[in-house]
């Protein structure tokens, strides 16, 4: 694994794990330090295969 998957992955666990306790996405996207909001959706579901709405959805309920 190349340092930019290996940061990508990181970056996404962080994020699954502020969606789990509730934050937006918006926030998890800053938090994360990617450089916009689409970018963040776009990585997300290329990797996780889902939106970050739809997996905070589902962690929540």
């Amino acid at each position: 694994m190349i340092f930019y998957e290996w940061r990508t992955w990181l970056r996404l666990y962080n994020a699954l794990v502020l969606l789990a306790e509730g934050h937006g996405t918006l926030h998890t996207a800053n938090a994360c330090g990617s450089a916009d909001p689409s970018s963040f959706i776009g990585a997300f579901h290329a990797v996780i295969g889902t939106t970050p709405g739809r997996c905070r959805t589902r962690s929540s309920g």
